[in-house]
């Protein structure tokens, strides 16, 4: 799934930077975007287990401008929703069958939440993968 999604972005010719496994806080973000404005987009991929998902892209937004995490499509619960929206977080769906494999279903809150040292960090991770 990380790998589809990191073929259709870099099939979108609308993000300058694309990197796969960036260095961040400890651990690594599954996919990290920097668009044209350089806003920092970073994704979570997730098979199952979408509660840790919302767990490790709760951390990256403190570097990322939004943040994401990417399931299978599925019905979205309204369990799901509400954690989703309580993280400040954005949902991306993914669907081999589609031709834009890799869609938004739940849009990120308009406001950042990063910290401006680790939004800086995050940046330059980007630059060294």
């Amino acid at each position: 799934m990380a790998e589809a999604g990191y073929d259709f972005f870099c099939s979108q010719n609308q993000y300058k930077m694309i990197k796969q496994e960036v260095p961040f806080l400890s651990r690594c973000i599954d996919l990290v975007l920097v668009d044209e404005a350089e806003k920092i987009i970073s994704i979570e991929y997730k098979i199952k287990n979408w509660r840790h998902a919302i767990e490790q892209a709760t951390n990256h937004k403190l570097g990322a401008d939004e943040a994401y995490i990417c399931l299978p499509e599925r019905k979205i619960s309204e369990e799901l929703r509400k954690a989703i929206y309580n993280a400040g977080l954005g949902l991306l769906f993914y669907n081999a069958q589609r031709s834009d494999c890799i869609y938004k279903a739940i849009a990120p809150p308009e406001y950042s939440a990063n910290v401006l040292a680790f939004r800086r960090m995050l940046r330059n991770n980007v630059e060294r993968v």
